[in-house]
């Protein structure tokens, strides 16, 4: 069935402090084309500055989170070397923003998430999803590979997981990639958004600024050697720094006079 051609790739609405962006191609379980992923590039980038929102969260339309990407899309782009390397380029730029987004990123999954759609949730910081996820690395049964997504996938699943996973392109479930720590809450359809819900309000009790330290010291100490002087040098400096910051002083003052903080943003 072809796409509506006003229908918008990327949905975005704000509730609250947070901002949902929603996959909307369901006619094709939201397989991702090019104009999508410019969507997305673009919301992750401009919203990870806006002081207004204080959490992202990923979502979809339809009977599916995401087939991954529109093979189409991938047909059309293989055809010329130039764009076969941009259009790999733009891919790790999506994934990339999303780990880099100084906001916390909260993916919602449900129904399938294959392929790239498993970057997108690797990439993303919290991960709620329905019992009845299927997981699938399909690239090799296409003859392909998952290269652009495997960074955050690798990181998710673990080394051994991603060696089994990436070379059969079987499905697995969501318990397994639960089991795997893929996921971090796993619910019924039914209690889906009442747990991304509970998720979001306690984002929303943080100290904006400490979150996005906090996505930071994350991604940096993972690659850290934790023998080094450096990296013990390296956290002491960050503890200072945040911890003579405003952002700090409210936070800790609040909790000394049993209030809730005021934060900015």
């Amino acid at each position: 069935m072809t796409e509506q051609v006003n229908e918008k790739p990327v949905i975005e609405t704000r509730k609250g402090k947070s901002v949902w962006l929603t996959l909307n191609r369901p006619r094709i379980k939201n397989a991702m084309n090019g104009k999508m992923i410019a969507m997305l590039v673009e919301a992750f980038q401009r919203l990870g500055s806006d002081p207004d929102t204080r959490a992202i969260v990923l979502a979809a339309n339809g009977d599916a989170f995401c087939s991954g990407a529109d093979l189409s899309y991938m047909m059309q782009m293989a055809q010329q070397a130039a764009s076969n390397q941009q259009s790999g380029l733009t891919l790790t730029s999506l994934f990339r923003g999303i780990a880099e987004c100084p906001k916390p990123v909260v993916a919602r999954v449900h129904g399938l998430c294959l392929a790239g759609a498993t970057g997108l949730v690797s990439a993303s910081d919290i991960i709620v999803a329905s019992n009845n996820v299927k997981f699938s690395l399909p690239e090799v049964k296409r003859g392909l590979i998952p290269a652009t997504i495997s960074p955050y996938v690798v990181q998710a699943m673990g080394v051994q997981a991603a060696r089994r996973y990436f070379i059969t392109g079987e499905t697995f479930t969501a318990e397994k990639a639960y089991e795997l720590g893929m996921v971090h809450e796993l619910t019924t359809p039914d209690t889906l958004d009442a747990k991304l819900e509970s998720i979001l309000a306690e984002l929303d009790s943080c100290a904006p600024d400490a979150m996005a330290a906090c996505k930071k010291l994350v991604r940096d100490v993972s690659r850290m050697d934790i023998t080094a002087d450096e990296t013990h040098a390296d956290v002491a400096a960050r503890l200072a720094e945040v911890r003579g910051s405003a952002e700090a002083a409210e936070g800790m003052m609040a909790f000394m006079e049993k209030r809730k903080p005021k934060w900015v943003g």
